[in-house]
């Protein structure tokens, strides 16, 4: 047999192409059977039933390496009680992502989800990298230095071996001189990188807070904090780098990559064709484990939030986990948790692993193609031996920044696709409440408040409202009064905004709210909450976020009025005190005076009390309910209250019964009415009573 004609080229793309259409035609048979099947379940699947011996390796071969099988539970879950185990608080948390087989079987659905997860990214790139495009492309061009230099080094290579020792000396001495440069330029282009990096994830963050900020209140009652925290911590350091370095590192590999397929191209067309070959195979295994690996991630970062709500969770129910003994219980209940983040966990830092050793493993395995068949092509004088090497060279080259455009950047893209997918599902949340196109600012407020005809339900459920229709008065003390679920808190929310009337519409001095600006609204407000949030910083700090350009002389003014100003005084730091996480270092009436004093300080002529006294004892509540008073008259009063003691005071009472305005007058004309607010004084009354009665006989 003729040697030459037997490695001829002709022969060689014969047999390289019939190995690829063979080895595709493998994997497509493969997949499909696999999916035509259920996929393979290691702890209830019968390996007996699967269909071919190849598929009954791979099921016992699953098992042998399956985490479960040589990982017992964890011991910590035994003395919990097995009826109590599905009793934790945090069992009916649901992951936003189902944990779904990936079906290779199903090409469009799988194209589809990877279409969609590259058209996130880069929309994502091009909003936040507009600002940063000429400092990224100078960044992307400095970090060619180092691809650029090996393709000088393997152009200098094979020149070196095709014509002596003289060309390997200049070469030696011209790469001596080249390479520095291309450091310091690889170092500039990090640098650059890096700033571009911090850059974006900052323009994120501040995007996602103001987002966060203008959404409804129904939103934030709904959402869970620790998931919110999650996005700004977990979520943005996944997107961080690629929106950054990552992105900047892409560009260059993609340029060099099409610089040395046209080097390749240039020294032989074939050869070049041959080499890239099998990336016809790698293809659809990359698309598959890619895909895998971001449900896999999406999973576990989904798990992950859980676990911060179960801590979060657990640190502010504390005393009641205390007070039951429940301490050992909710350590079990919080290590289930942690079992499950384990498992996804694992599930996800699996999946990378093999996505990343199958791509390592294809990038030797095309070099070892490139080898033996460049191997062919020199032993039939095809190309110099030089000329090889230097093509070698420059596919390794290729195939190493290939390698890492897959591995290290495609993955993480994946990677980052999952943080954008959580935090996209904020940014698509509709802003319930808008300023109407034609809104004007509310200057001042000098006559009255109307409820004209108002209903309102949240979400079109039942109504939480029913035709209300009342006046306030500039400068009344009023309060709206009942028992649990009649709409009190409602009304606050309605007269904030928070909300919008599903029918009818509140006036101020004849304006509709809706047609109001919503900064000028409220800027007409002061409000006190029934749970005080002050923020760990000093007194001053906490007083002035109602005015943050407020004078100490202003500040101190309103702690008069609030009467707080002794008390701060008597404290060695005075208004410099931190007042600890959310002003524990406080008392809850100490609290509640400072929350007053917030109000005050930008000395709104609408002042709101939402259960300002509900969570204080008797004395502390009288004596807030009596500052309150004296504000009176100075300002218009409105207090929506439970504790009819707080109302006696107020010029005219609303009292709400199942969303229904049911009466309105003085505490002495309701009770001689002897209506439904005479039924709750009597029982307030009476309780109060027992409640003396029991501590005399103490």
């Amino acid at each position: 047999m003729d040697y030459q004609s037997f490695i001829s080229p002709s022969t060689t793309i014969g047999l390289a192409v019939t190995l690829t259409v063979v080895c595709c035609w493998g994997l497509v048979c493969y997949f499909r059977g696999q999916s035509s099947s259920q996929s393979i379940d290691c702890k209830k699947t019968d390996i007996s039933n699967s269909v071919s011996p190849l598929r009954q390796a791979i099921a016992r071969f699953t098992q042998l390496f399956s985490v479960d099988r040589w990982m017992p539970a964890s011991e910590k879950l035994q003395h919990i009680p097995s009826q109590l185990k599905d009793s934790s608080p945090w069992q009916g948390h649901e992951l936003s992502q189902k944990d779904q087989k990936v079906n290779f079987g199903n090409w469009s659905l799988l194209v589809k989800e990877f279409t969609s997860r590259f058209y996130l990214f880069f929309r994502y790139v091009w909003i936040y990298w507009s600002p940063y495009v000429v400092i990224a492309t100078v960044s992307a061009i400095c970090l060619m230095g180092i691809p650029a230099y090996q393709l000088v080094a393997a152009h200098k290579l094979g020149r070196a071996i095709d014509q002596g020792a003289t060309v390997l000396i200049s070469s030696a001495i011209q790469l001596a001189i080249l390479l520095p440069i291309a450091f310091g330029l690889y170092i500039l282009g990090s640098r650059l990188s890096a700033r571009v990096s911090s850059r974006v994830a900052n323009d994120i963050r501040h995007d996602l807070f103001v987002k966060l900020q203008t959404l409804s209140q129904n939103f934030h009652k709904q959402a869970r904090l620790g998931n919110l925290l999650t996005h700004f911590s977990v979520d943005i350091y996944k997107i961080e780098p690629i929106l950054g370095q990552e992105m900047v590192r892409s560009v260059g590999e993609i340029v060099m990559i099409l610089v040395n397929v046209g080097m390749m191209i240039r020294i032989s067309g074939t050869l070049t064709l041959l080499g890239t070959l099998p990336m016809v195979i790698m293809l659809p295994i990359t698309l598959y484990l890619t895909v895998n690996m971001t449900r896999r991630g999406l999973d576990a970062i989904n798990q992950n939030a859980l676990m911060v709500d179960a801590v979060q969770e657990g640190i502010r129910a504390r005393p009641t986990i205390s007070g039951y003994g429940l301490q050992a219980l909710f350590t079990g209940y919080f290590s289930d948790e942690l079992r499950k983040l384990e498992d996804k966990k694992t599930e996800a830092v699996f999946s990378f692993l093999v996505f990343k050793y199958a791509v390592t493993f294809s990038a030797y395995l095309l070099d070892a193609w490139v080898m033996g068949i460049g191997g062919v092509y020199v032993l039939s004088n095809q190309i110099t031996l030089g000329t090889w090497i230097t093509f070698f060279t420059i596919s390794h080259s290729m195939y190493d920044l290939l390698g890492q455009l897959v591995n290290m950047r495609i993955g993480r893209w994946f990677e980052a696709s999952i943080g954008m997918q959580r935090i996209d599902e904020v940014f698509k949340q509709q802003i319930e409440i808008l300023d109407a196109v034609d809104a004007h600012a509310l200057t001042s407020f000098e006559k009255i408040i109307c409820f004209e005809h108002l209903s309102f339900s949240y979400n079109n459920a039942q109504r939480q409202l029913h035709d209300i229709n009342l006046s306030i008065k500039a400068g009344q003390f009023v309060a709206f009064v009942g028992s649990s679920g009649a709409g009190k808190s409602t009304v606050f929310n309605l007269l904030m905004r928070f909300y919008d009337a599903t029918e009818g519409r509140i006036t101020i001095d004849g304006q509709d709210l809706r047609q109001l600006t919503q900064k000028s609204l409220r800027s007409q407000m002061g409000i006190v909450l029934q749970e005080t949030f002050l923020f760990n910083t000093t007194i001053m700090n906490n007083i002035r976020i109602a005015k943050p350009e407020a004078t100490e002389e202003e500040v101190a003014a309103a702690a008069r009025e609030a009467e707080i100003h002794d008390f701060i005084l008597s404290l060695p730091e005075g208004y410099q005190t931190v007042v600890g996480e959310a002003g524990g270092q406080l008392s809850g009436g100490q609290r509640q005076r400072m929350a007053i004093a917030q109000a005050l300080l930008h000395r709104p002529p609408i002042l709101l009390f939402d259960e300002p006294t509900s969570s204080l004892s008797a004395e502390i509540a009288d004596a807030i309910n009596q500052t309150i008073t004296s504000l009176a008259g100075r300002h218009t009063v409105i207090m929506i209250t439970h504790q009819l003691k707080a109302a006696m005071p107020a010029d005219c009472i609303f009292v709400l019964n199942q969303g229904r305005l049911v009466e309105q007058g003085t505490h002495e004309d309701l009770l001689a009415d002897g209506g439904h607010y005479r039924s709750l004084w009597d029982i307030q009354h009476n309780t109060e009573q027992r409640e003396v009665s029991a501590s005399q006989h103490q």
